[in-house]
């Protein structure tokens, strides 16, 4: 009977196709095979590989715009085959010193860029909250009370973000309660509070550093339909969301 293959693990695959070429040069290469077919199969893999060899493309391209001084190569070969010698002045050795230095350069600004790219953006943050929002007339919660401080206790415990300080006004109120919500790996804070008018002021908390670049506009601004409006604070990205009248939000954020 034949025996089944097994298949390989993500980190034995992922080993393999951090060497694969970014143009497909590869994908008939032997070695690769199973590890292109795990990558099939397994969506986070795929994902993972996806953005690996637009890393990898995106160096090359980096690469293939530096012009090196026509003088590179011979000093570099004149320094590996001709005698060492103590009067050998410095400057022979600048162009290869040059050339080192763009290239890190060039290495240091793409990792910078890649790793902002890998995060989710604000937008995508903001849907996520909004999905929250949209299931029903009120959000799951995970602990339903009235008290901010059992509420603020219940977050911790779950490892989820809090807002550094509450605004004083909304400490006045009651909370409906809170819930601790694991957005792809990411841990967001949800406590909702109860408006005079009897409307929901809701309060996301995430920590910034989750998100990529972020850029914040002063003052409320309606988004889907939502009165939204975003504070950075001691890393933290607050966002107060609420379909209550404007008159009423403004007195309490």
């Amino acid at each position: 009977m034949k025996k089944s293959r097994t298949e390989i693990t993500n980190e034995r695959a992922k080993f393999l196709l951090s060497a694969y070429r970014h143009n497909g040069a590869d994908a008939q290469d032997p070695i690769f095979r199973e590890a292109l077919e795990q990558a099939a199969r397994d969506p986070d893999l795929a994902t993972w590989f996806a953005n690996q060899r637009s890393f990898d493309a995106l160096i090359a391209e980096k690469l293939d715009s530096v012009q090196p001084p026509a003088s590179l190569k011979p000093a570099i070969l004149s320094g590996l085959y001709s005698a060492p010698s103590k009067h050998r002045s410095i400057l022979s050795w600048l162009p290869a010193l040059a050339a080192v230095l763009v290239l890190s350069g060039i290495l240091l600004t793409v990792t910078r860029q890649g790793s902002d790219s890998d995060r989710p953006s604000l937008s995508q943050y903001q849907n996520a909250a909004f999905a929250v929002l949209s299931e029903g007339t009120a959000p799951n919660l995970d602990l339903l009370t009235p008290d901010l401080s059992r509420s603020q206790e219940y977050l911790s415990d779950k490892a989820a973000p809090r807002a550094p300080e509450v605004p004083a006004t909304l400490r006045e109120l009651q909370t409906v309660g809170c819930k601790a919500i694991n957005w792809n790996g990411k841990m967001i804070s949800l406590t909702c509070f109860r408006l005079p008018s009897g409307k929901l002021l809701h309060l996301f908390v995430i920590d910034a550093k989750t998100l990529g670049k972020i850029t914040l506009q002063p003052g409320i601004r309606e988004i889907n339909g939502w009165h939204v409006e975003l504070r950075h604070e001691h890393g933290m990205l607050l966002m107060f969301v609420s379909n209550a009248p404007m008159p009423e939000l403004v007195r309490y954020i």
